[in-house]
């Protein structure tokens, strides 16, 4: 089961990175309430960038059980997801911090307070849910590599089960 559930486990990390990438450049281009939006939006675009493009390239090497290359370490996918959990839940805590400003309703408006409130919230649940997708995944690396005997220095497509083989 190992493999099936890391495909899924990056799959979805991949997928939220691609919309908090998008959502994260387009929530730093509002001209808001939030004086720090606009660069918090622009830290969470360009980070959400470099994690689908490392979670891309990690997907990529996560199914070759007889290679040597230093991409299909176990310690590789492990660390990668620990700084990504790491990393987005301070992200999420940033974004979210702005959200309360950008969903002031009384302030006076020109009417789009209400989609600078729908994508900054959107921005932030999406960092936790990078944060939250990346401890699972790291998780399941750890403790598949663990089983294995090897640690984490072992093939993270060699540490599966013989019956979790595609």
């Amino acid at each position: 089961m190992s493999l099936k559930a890391r495909t899924t486990l990056y799959s979805l990390t991949l997928a939220f990175a691609l919309c908090g990438s998008i959502f994260g450049y387009i929530s730093s281009f509002m001209d808001g309430f939030s004086p720090y939006l606009i660069i918090f939006g622009k830290i969470s675009g360009s980070v959400a960038t470099v994690t689908w493009i490392w979670t891309s390239v990690l997907l990529s090497y996560q199914n070759r059980a007889y290679s040597t290359h230093w991409l299909t370490r176990s310690s590789v996918h492990f660390y990668s997801f620990v700084v990504f959990a790491i990393i987005w839940l301070g992200l999420g805590i940033m974004l979210s911090t702005q959200v309360s400003r950008e969903c002031d309703f009384k302030t006076a408006s020109d009417g789009l307070a209400y989609s600078w409130c729908g994508l900054s919230a959107t921005a932030s649940v999406l960092a936790f849910l990078i944060s939250l997708m990346s401890i699972p995944t790291a998780l399941l690396i750890y403790v598949t590599a663990w089983e294995s005997g090897a640690g984490l220095e072992v093939n993270v497509a060699q540490a599966d089960t013989p019956d979790d083989k595609v």
